[in-house]
């Protein structure tokens, strides 16, 4: 199946839902509440049927991880402490020439 925003091939099937759990304890973690109210929204946005299934809960997924890592990057790009910890923790950008490229190019501004 492919993802429905970038059309590849989910490779790293974690659904945007069991994601959305860990990005959201970590920016309660970091004393952001507003923008985990403001995560909820992206990821039920997001949130779509596909006929792969999600290796933690195995639910039906259409967005691969890194199309949704990389809108949880736009969420945070404002902050260079929370990007940093951004790239370490939720980097779905494996081959390091998407979304990571450019968070990097914005860290070093």
């Amino acid at each position: 199946m492919n993802c429905a925003l970038c059309d590849e091939v989910i490779t790293n099937p974690l659904c945007p839902c069991c994601l959305h759990e860990e990005v959201r304890q970590w920016l309660l973690e970091e004393g952001h509440e507003r923008l985990a109210a403001a995560l909820d929204a992206i990821t039920s946005s997001l949130v779509k049927g596909g006929q792969t299934r999600c290796l933690m809960c195995s639910g039906p997924m259409g967005v691969c991880a890194y199309c949704y890592t990389r809108d949880v990057l736009e969420l945070v790009r404002h902050d260079k402490r929370l990007l940093e910890r951004n790239i370490e923790y939720f980097n779905f950008d494996l081959g390091h020439l998407g979304w990571e490229r450019e968070a990097r190019a914005y860290l070093d501004e």
